[in-house]
């Protein structure tokens, strides 16, 4: 106990070396918490948020009329056709799309109402000679190729817009248009038969409503920073291999680990020592964290973390994946023969782990081979362990196996560097 006693005020020294160096690494998650949380909540939520569209509409009939009408009403659109009080042209318009100044211009075609009843009326009349036809035991020849588009609505979108953005914005203009569609023929239908078709028109045959497979219905719903602290707690949490690996390489390069070796002292007192200390180092940085998402982001106006009950299990999570840390960070150090070589790679390859474990992007949404690789990182594993507890309510043995994985972790990489010629 006293041998390890001193070694840990050794490394304890060593960290009072760089005090700045351990406040930034306190202190960077923190502000990345609060920054990716806000940006993501506010998108969640399209608070005060909406899409400028330029609209160049060339047609003044009711349909265009409703059409951007039902766009607005989404919410998520805002609508300009005058710049500086002045009518904005076709020209103009594909300028500021071509330089970046906007990213959507809508142009609605000549006499477009017109041409929308047109076919609507041309649609209807044939679906009731089909009808007819099929009554008195005739074949028609009616599709809807028999419908030739003449008049497009045009969507011009800036070049570096991206692809998400621009299928979310595609698809809400679908819904308008399908649902005006719809309308038209049913108004259209009316006229035919003189009849009135509202009560089949309003009325909505499928409903949605969300649900949750594990919360109660007075538990708080999953939101942003239910997401956010488990991941870019982890990402913290590991970033600790930089100043690690770092004063391994010092202790070696300024000839601490020789006269170290001088001492009836054996290499595993000193990794001991190092992992307690770093333990101590990922906990408090977990539980700043934690507190961050408890108790300011109310205060802030985003949704508090829901901890009750759960606070044992999740320091648990944390405390494994801090040991996968420290282990990594003790291998990198181990091997590495200097500064250049120990911050770099430990940089990086905490990076990569974070791209392919699902702390960046959702493993779902990755390729297959990708998913495959994906379960090879322990920060994906320790990420499966705070959503089964924040989000899934699950029990211990839910996230057992992920415990057992990251000590596992730790082990492996403990011991090669223990046992390694270039050791401590």
């Amino acid at each position: 106990m006293f041998k390890i006693y001193h070694a840990i005020l050794k490394e304890l020294k060593l960290i009072q070396s760089d005090l700045l160096g351990f406040a930034l690494i306190f202190l960077m998650p923190l502000i990345l918490i609060i920054t990716v949380t806000f940006i993501q909540d506010s998108i969640e939520n399209n608070e005060n948020r909406s899409f400028p569209i330029l609209l160049i509409n060339k047609d003044e009939g009711k349909v265009s009329q409703s059409i951007i009408k039902d766009l607005e009403e989404e919410g998520i659109f805002k609508m300009i056709s005058e710049i500086e009080g002045k009518k904005i042209e076709e020209s103009l318009g594909k300028k500021l799309i071509r330089e970046g100044k906007e990213q959507i211009l809508l142009i609605v075609p000549e006499d477009f109402s017109a041409y929308l009843q047109e076919k609507t009326d041309q649609r209807v009349t044939e679906l009731l000679e089909r009808v007819e036809g099929e009554k008195e035991g005739k074949t028609t020849n009616l599709t809807s190729e028999n419908i030739e588009i003449e008049k497009e609505i045009e969507i011009f979108f800036d070049p570096a817009l991206q692809s998400n953005i621009k299928n979310s914005i595609k698809n809400a203009f679908d819904k308008v248009i399908s649902e005006m569609e719809t309308k038209a023929i049913y108004e259209t239908f009316e006229k035919e038969f003189d009849a009135d078709f509202s009560f089949v028109k309003d009325a909505d045959l499928v409903a949605f409503k969300e649900r949750s497979v594990n919360l109660d219905q007075d538990k708080i719903p999953p939101n942003a920073v239910q997401h956010n602290l488990p991941a870019w707690a982890l990402f913290a949490i590991f970033f600790i291999v930089i100043p690690l690996s770092i004063n391994i390489v010092k202790e070696k390069n300024s000839g601490t680990a020789v006269r170290l070796k001088t001492l009836p002292v054996s290499s595993s007192f000193l990794i001991i020592s190092k992992v307690m200390v770093y333990l101590l180092v990922c906990m408090i940085q977990f539980y700043l964290m934690l507190l961050l998402s408890v108790y300011i982001f109310p205060l802030l106006g985003l949704p508090a973390l829901a901890v009750e009950g759960k606070l044992f299990q999740l320091s648990i999570i944390a405390f494994f994946a801090a040991l996968a840390a420290i282990g990594f960070g003790v291998l990198i150090g181990t091997f590495a023969k200097t500064h250049e070589q120990a911050a770099p790679f430990g940089a990086s390859s905490i990076i990569i782990l974070a791209a392919i474990g699902g702390i960046w992007f959702p493993t779902f949404a990755m390729p297959k081979i990708m998913q495959v690789i994906a379960k090879a990182s322990p920060m994906n594993w320790a990420l499966e362990g705070f959503y089964n507890v924040l989000l899934r309510d699950a029990g211990f043995f839910s996230f057992a196996p992920y415990l057992l994985l990251l000590f596992l972790f730790f082990s492996l990489t403990l011991g090669i560097a223990l046992f390694s010629k270039t050791k401590i």
